[in-house]
């Protein structure tokens, strides 16, 4: 036993050097970290020039945005007035706001007030995953009451449909104002529009589909503005249901007007570049950029106070708001790294071929950035792992637009083979022979023939919750059994 004792007293020895030796690597490396990061990077040209808007060009009657942020404004009111003043009042406040963030005072953001809310249920309709054709002739009283409830908010959407232009004049900021109003009469205006195209009346159906017509006009504008990504991928998702209307409308024998003869006039076929939403990571490169500068002007208020809490970005921000945590923050390095990646992301969302591929693995966010005299990982450690936080969320967004176009050439498809009277047999071959109307501009994957059901469908690029349609069914003659509904005439439709 004595003998161990000597052996033990090394062992201890050695082992108290080695720990002392690691703490003081440690500590070293701590110092040697926190004086790199004293200073910050200048600002980059690149996050300069992401960083300033594009010119607003709109007056604000003329602006589609301020009309949907003041869609439900009290009744007898102007929509473009309470909207404009919803953004203004927004402007004004979120500074104060920013440095206090406790929940009331966030709340009044919200330029609350009496607002006129929609009467009744329309969840009988689908726009994404069923069929408002069908859907719309199974509830006609239904519908006829709806509009007769709610004539004041129909009106006010069919008068966005001649509008063209949208520029976002709020602040661009985590609590930017963003309101879906329109979507239950949005609704509603589609199952008016599938009753109106199956009304006996020549006149009224051609009048209905160019409401059709003008309402994919106006969410393409949306779509191919400077806008941030929430309105740019609702404008996709809202092009999809009037297409899957187009379609189910292209497959009825008896209801497609008489007068449409071409294809471009029913379904005209966007330019690819028009579902390019690359600006849309520019404007989200602002928005996180004015988080990152909030946090730098105000970190006292950061940790969530009076129990105001965040998830995502900000919950980080809010966890890591401590003195020691910031100054391992550095705000223009971190915006230069954000803006590299922003450059990188737009170029992939122009490419249909290699969208969704901008993005890089969490980790390699780490090895970039770093300074010559700096020990790995030690200069903006906490920058380089909110960026990579921050970003890939909005990995499936172009592959969203991409399959918007998809299924665009996917209605036109329909109509083609309409056009033609082509039976099931000759199918195969005119898909073969006409790629521009039959394969996905993102990947070039056929679209897929099923003969039994005689349906087409797309086979999307991008995640979806189950039960999301891309799918059509080719048109038929209509049986002698079929009825058409009563002709419907609801409020504010004439022009």
């Amino acid at each position: 036993m004595t003998r161990l004792w000597p052996t033990a007293r090394r062992i201890l020895k050695w082992g108290g050097i080695v720990a002392g030796s690691v703490v003081l690597l440690a500590l070293l490396r701590f110092v040697i970290a926190f004086i790199s990061n004293a200073q910050d990077e200048a600002l980059s040209s690149q996050a300069q020039a992401l960083l300033r808007p594009p010119p607003n060009p709109l007056q604000p009657e003329d602006n589609i945005y301020l009309a949907l942020e003041g869609f439900d404004a009290p009744a007898g009111e102007s929509v473009i007035a309470v909207g404009q003043a919803r953004v203004e009042h927004y402007n004004r406040n979120i500074d104060a706001a920013l440095r206090d963030p406790s929940p009331q005072r966030m709340a009044s953001l919200r330029a609350d007030g009496q607002r006129l809310a929609f009467r009744g249920d329309v969840s009988f309709l689908h726009p994404l995953d069923g069929s408002v054709w069908s859907e719309a002739s199974q509830h006609q009283a239904q519908i006829e009451k709806l509009l007769a409830d709610n004539g004041e908010l129909y009106r006010r959407y069919l008068d966005l449909l001649p509008m063209r232009g949208y520029y976002e004049t709020a602040r661009a900021g985590e609590f930017v104002p963003f309101s879906d109003v329109p979507g239950e009469v949005r609704k509603l205006f589609l199952a008016a529009i599938a009753l109106h195209l199956r009304s006996a009346f020549a006149r009224e159906r051609e009048r209905a589909l160019a409401d059709l017509e003008l309402d994919v006009q106006l969410w393409r504008a949306v779509l191919t503005a400077h806008g941030a990504l929430l309105w740019k991928m609702q404008s996709v998702a809202y092009l999809q249901s009037d297409y899957l209307l187009l379609a189910d409308l292209i497959a009825d024998e008896r209801a497609l007007p008489r007068t449409v003869t071409e294809g471009d006039a029913l379904v005209p076929l966007f330019d690819l570049k028009d579902w390019d939403i690359g600006s849309a990571f520019a404007a989200e490169f602002r928005l996180t950029a004015s988080v990152l500068r909030g946090v730098d002007r105000h970190p006292a208020a950061t940790p969530g106070a009076e129990g105001l809490t965040h998830a995502g970005f900000r919950g980080w921000l809010d966890r890591a708001g401590n003195r020691v945590t910031a100054h391992f923050l550095k705000v223009n390095a971190t915006e230069n790294l954000l803006a590299r990646q922003t450059a990188r992301e737009m170029l992939a969302a122009a490419d249909p071929a290699k969208s969704g591929d901008g993005v890089r693995p969490a980790g390699s966010w780490l090895l970039e950035d770093q300074s010559v005299w700096s020990l790995p990982f030690s200069y903006n450690p906490v920058g380089k792992v909110l960026a990579a936080v921050a970003v890939p969320a909005f990995d499936n967004c172009p592959r969203r637009a991409w399959d918007g176009a998809a299924l665009q050439r996917l209605v036109r498809l329909g109509y083609e083979i309409r056009r033609r009277g082509l039976d099931g047999a000759g199918i195969p071959a005119f898909l073969d022979g006409h790629p521009e109307w039959s394969t996905h501009p993102a990947d070039g994957r056929p679209f897929l023939w099923d003969a039994a059901r005689a349906e087409l469908s797309v086979q999307t690029v991008a995640q979806y919750a189950r039960g999301r349609r891309f799918s059509i069914h080719l048109w038929r003659a209509a049986s002698a059994g079929d009825a058409r509904p009563a002709a419907l005439a609801p409020p504010g439709t004439s022009r």
